[in-house]
């Protein structure tokens, strides 16, 4: 016959017991990391960036050496290159400024795409196949679909503003100008250059998302990896527009007929 240890009530008291607190299992389990996992900071990492950056040295002094660098003549106060194009990581910029409002493409249409960017973290909040490329098969395909249909998009939109735009009496409004000027409060401008920019804007990722839905059965992450591949598209193509298509005044054209750029020199003294 064995006693049992510890204290023990009284006769006739029961022994009562009370929860303290729950504790969640996930917050006492222990993350099993293999040794062969685990890349040291020093000197393996390191290095390997270290010589990265030697190779992309080398790459950059390589190139320079063997290629020209494609500068213009020195300016004057005469006479203002034909086209004046920004740098080639601005073009993008520059080319919005040919469809809509100079404030609009400047200031508004980057702010509110830097805002959503740092927003996209808190709109997808799931954890799950973090660090694969395209999560999964869904979204590779979403992803491939999104480019395709984006660049199409844009191309499309751009040639139709050029033809629109373009002064063919067929195509114009007749007497759109003067009745915008008296009951539009932005004048001829409020429908070209911010109505009809934003209406797009707005609509195509709509379209973007709700294709890729009912196509693909997106979610959350499938329909953000559309949105984010989409903007990737409309830079590149917006870019090759406004480096290897913009010609003299701006004009469209196709990339093997593009003019020279126009040089007026100051007269020798």
């Amino acid at each position: 016959m064995t006693t049992p240890r510890g204290p023990q009530p009284f006769p006739g008291q029961e022994k009562r017991l009370r929860l303290l607190a729950f504790v969640r299992q996930d917050s006492v389990v222990r993350v099993d990391k293999r040794v062969e996992d685990t890349a040291m900071t020093w000197p393996h990492l390191l290095v390997i960036e270290f010589i990265a950056a030697m190779i992309w040295s080398l790459g950059l002094f390589v190139i320079s050496a063997a290629f020209n660098a494609p500068l213009q003549d020195h300016s004057t106060v005469d006479c203002t290159p034909n086209p004046s194009k920004a740098p080639w990581y601005l073009l993008n910029l520059q080319e919005l400024l040919l469809h809509m409002d100079k404030g609009l493409a400047g200031v508004v249409v980057p702010t509110l795409w830097l805002v959503f960017m740092a927003a996209i973290p808190y709109i997808d909040r799931s954890r799950d196949c973090i660090g694969h490329w395209f999560t999964n098969e869904t979204g590779k395909n979403i992803a491939i679909f999104s480019a395709v249909f984006t660049t199409v998009l844009v191309f499309g939109l751009i040639g139709l503003d050029y033809v629109i735009k373009k002064p063919y009496p067929s195509l114009g409004w007749p007497g759109y100008t003067e009745f915008a000027t008296a009951y539009f409060p932005g004048g001829g401008q409020l429908l070209p250059n911010y109505v009809i920019p934003i209406f797009v804007m707005l609509l195509l990722p709509f379209v973007l998302v709700q294709l890729c839905i009912r196509l693909f059965g997106a979610g959350t992450r499938e329909w953000m990896i559309a949105i984010w591949t989409g903007f990737v598209a409309t830079y590149v193509v917006l870019t090759i527009v406004g480096t290897s298509m913009r010609g003299p005044g701006m004009d469209l054209y196709a990339p093997w007929v593009l003019p020279e750029t126009h040089q007026c020199f100051a007269p020798s003294p």
